[in-house]
């Protein structure tokens, strides 16, 4: 008769057992960032639902003193310096600083003021070895982040992401739309926007148009609040009166 133990064990009963030839898996790994962000943890199991992170220790990693000890393969080993610092890189929404005592909870026999001293670790390797990146105590906690004299890359970056390119067509098509809505694709038509669909689509992808569809009506088209940025208006109040057509 097969051992049906295993289906009765809980996820974390893994987490709690010395971990394998000194390090985690990758599954491991993950469920610590489960735990990191507040999610569920997740089950390796297949068809087993997701179980919700218990509270206190979630993981037991290699105490070994060794922290920066790399496997003969040569890959990095997990350790509490590693995690830490795969951590500090994803970060958590919206730039919230990381907790060393959020850190040491899912590291079975890890206190917050050796995450503390691994942090600050950290921060002095990057200062050494002259990386674009740093660690900075913010707040309660940590986080990784360019230093000043790279921070302009990271800004062009990030307003170039924000530029959009929208071809007569499109324009035509918000303008008429933005007059008008909700308007329905034939009442564009009538308007003389015979737009194709595909530019239709892409700009419901875009998220400058919203479509809504109810039950016995043709769907229709409105702007969105992502329109209203783009084009920096306040409300659609804001729109200019259009042009009176030639008499």
């Amino acid at each position: 008769m097969a051992d049906d133990t295993r289906s009765n064990s809980s996820p974390l009963d893994g987490l709690a057992a010395p971990p394998l030839d000194g390090g985690l898996s990758i599954d491991r790994l993950a469920q610590a960032f489960a735990g990191l962000m507040g999610g569920a943890i997740p089950d390796t199991t297949p068809h087993a639902p997701p179980i919700a992170p218990a509270p206190g220790p979630a993981i037991e990693i290699d105490a070994s003193p060794d922290l920066d000890a790399v496997e003969a393969d040569g890959s990095c080993r997990v350790s509490p310096r590693t995690i830490l610092e795969a951590m500090l890189f994803v970060g958590l929404p919206g730039g919230e600083p990381i907790t060393s005592r959020r850190v040491a909870s899912l590291l079975r026999g890890v206190r917050p003021q050796e995450i503390d001293d691994l942090a600050a670790e950290l921060r002095g390797d990057y200062a050494a070895e002259r990386r674009p990146y740093e660690v900075v105590s913010q707040g309660a906690g940590w986080v990784m982040r360019l230093r000043d004299e790279y921070a302009a890359f990271a800004a062009v970056l990030e307003e170039r992401s924000k530029t959009v390119r929208l071809d007569q067509e499109s324009l035509d098509v918000l303008a008429t739309v933005a007059w008008n809505q909700p308007v329905a694709r034939d009442r564009l038509v009538e308007l003389g926007c015979d737009a194709r669909p595909a530019t239709l689509r892409q700009l419901v992808r875009r998220g400058l148009l919203e479509l809504t569809r109810e039950e016995d009506a043709e769907p229709t088209y409105s702007t969105t609040p992502k329109f209203l940025e783009l084009f920096r208006l306040s409300s659609l109040k804001d729109l200019p009166k259009p042009l009176a057509p030639p008499g």
